[in-house]
């Protein structure tokens, strides 16, 4: 009795006697099988470096004949005739699919399939459009993905159903695969009615972009140019945050929830990040979840009538994607739009984004009142253009720990507040006079909190500083050992750039 793998390579060698010069079905996979059918005005006919389309970026579908992969087609037809690229029309076989008894007098199945997906290219093209049909043999996620790589494709697109035949249960979804192999851009198509709208100029597109502060999604937002090439885009940003953890992160207690809430920070910070990414008319939408952040992201991508859910992907595998999980993922599943695309963080046109000089409008600056530490306040001041704001802060040691806060607040939390007016005085005596002079608005803070270190981070995430100021008392050895280092701890706690100022050493 043969192995499951023996029988498969027996399959082969009756399809393809070439077959048994090769080691294991595998060696086959990816590539293109049989010749091509002969038609007019092949993409593929050319050469070019790096490239069989002659350097030109393709775009990349997957059929497989179904009602759902024709949707996702003509999408694609959409998309590379708006832009004027080259649609590549891929329909990937597996080897164990391959029928055993198909007639000998109708040529091999790869055969009968090359000519059915050539009828396919010839319905799509018309002198605006140039398709090229490709048969590849292979699992159909891996190769469509490392075909489109070796095309250095603009996009890869896909119907939103389709499964391995091998260990389904297992690997997942089609798309789902795609979207954590591929290296370019990936568009899972639901619907095609809204796309064709959108390409023809009847309507603009509805585009939901999760934005988790991450790189992932920076990179995403950035890729909106490609959309906006096609037409206009309406854009809405979501964030879904967990109240812990943001209260944590802000230091906002429930004892001292301060003047602004947890959104009111979270859109600020957004607004800021869309300003400096070129994106500052988008909607926000926030949502708050304690769990699975993809059914949230798809409520809100409900909410906002979206037609695409456009997501940052990090691609992780292992023990990082169980650690972690995927939202794009997820999102693939979950979310009622007429497609989901994710962008993955890795792809080179993206990450060589250029990065613009970053503008410093607003500095949080620390003291003790001792005299080194004073010297911090003139450095953060040099830093800040005519109209900035200074953030004077001073930490007030508490006796007992912040976990207690909601048993003790006024201990905990506020300190003497007898204390408070003489404290503003002293940091109002701090600042130099000609700040006024140059514009520049000083707010002071008094901080509560166990840890100073904990306290300042804190304060830079709730207040928005673009840098943080503080000075460093020079400590080495023992005393460094037995006092410990604000400024350290500051530096590898802090989110956001430090400015340590350092203890004059006399010459």
């Amino acid at each position: 009795m043969r192995s499951r793998r023996e029988d498969g390579m027996y399959h082969l060698e009756l399809l393809f006697p070439e077959a048994r010069r090769l080691p294991l079905p595998g060696a086959l996979a990816h590539s293109t099988v049989g010749p091509n059918v002969p038609r007019k005005g092949r993409a593929l006919a050319g050469s070019g470096a790096g490239s069989p389309l002659g350097g030109v970026m393709a775009i990349v579908v997957g059929t497989d004949f179904s009602d759902h992969a024709r949707e996702a087609v003509r999408v694609a037809a959409a998309i590379a005739e708006r832009t004027g690229t080259p649609l590549v029309l891929v329909h990937a076989a597996e080897p164990g699919m391959l029928r055993r008894d198909w007639p000998s007098e109708h040529g091999s199945t790869i055969t009968e399939l090359e000519k059915r997906l050539a009828a396919e290219a010839d319905r799509l093209s018309h002198p605006g459009l140039s398709v090229e049909p490709q048969v590849l043999l292979g699992m159909p996620d891996e190769a469509l993905v490392e075909h489109a790589a070796k095309l250095q494709a603009r996009m890869l697109i896909t119907s939103a159903l389709g499964w391995r035949s091998e260990k389904r249960w297992r690997l997942g979804g089609i798309p789902a695969r795609i979207a954590q192999l591929s290296r370019c851009p990936f568009l899972m198509v639901r619907l095609s009615e809204p796309f064709l709208d959108w390409c023809q100029a009847k309507r603009p597109l509805r585009v939901v972009v999760g934005d988790d502060f991450s790189d992932s999604a920076e990179v995403a937002l950035r890729w909106l140019p490609e959309l906006r090439r096609l037409g206009p885009v309406e854009l809405t940003v979501s964030h879904v945050y967990s109240t812990a953890t943001e209260y944590g992160r802000l230091g906002l207690y429930h004892a001292n929830p301060g003047p602004e809430g947890v959104e009111a920070i979270l859109e600020r910070d957004l607004r800021e990040r869309l300003s400096r990414i070129g994106e500052p008319r988008a909607e926000v939408r926030m949502s708050s979840d304690h769990g699975n952040v993809a059914e949230p992201l798809a409520r809100l991508a409900e909410a906002a009538r979206a037609d695409l859910l456009l997501l940052g992907s990090h691609q992780r595998r292992g023990l990082r994607r169980v650690r972690h999980g995927s939202v794009s993922l997820s999102s693939l599943q979950l979310a009622p739009v007429a497609a989901v695309a994710c962008v993955p963080s890795c792809s080179a046109r993206e990450a060589e984004a250029p990065v613009g000089i970053p503008s410093i409008q607003r500095v949080l600056v620390s003291t003790d009142f001792s005299p080194l530490a004073n010297r911090a306040i003139p450095h953060a001041l040099s830093l800040l253009p005519r109209g900035g704001e200074l953030i004077l802060a001073y930490v007030i040691e508490s006796p007992v720990p912040i976990v207690y806060a909601d048993f003790w607040p006024a201990v905990a939390l506020s300190g003497n507040d007898d204390d408070e007016p003489e404290l503003r005085r002293q940091l109002e005596a701090l600042v130099p006079s000609d700040a006024a002079g140059r514009g520049i608005t000083v707010r002071m803070e008094l901080l509560p909190g166990v840890h100073a270190a904990q306290a300042l981070c804190q304060a830079a995430e709730r207040c928005g500083a673009d840098i943080f100021c503080i000075s460093s008392h020079g400590r080495t050895g023992v005393r460094r050992a037995v006092l410990g280092s604000v400024a350290q701890e500051v530096v590898a706690r802090s989110r956001r750039p430090v400015l340590v100022v350092k203890h004059p050493v006399p010459p």
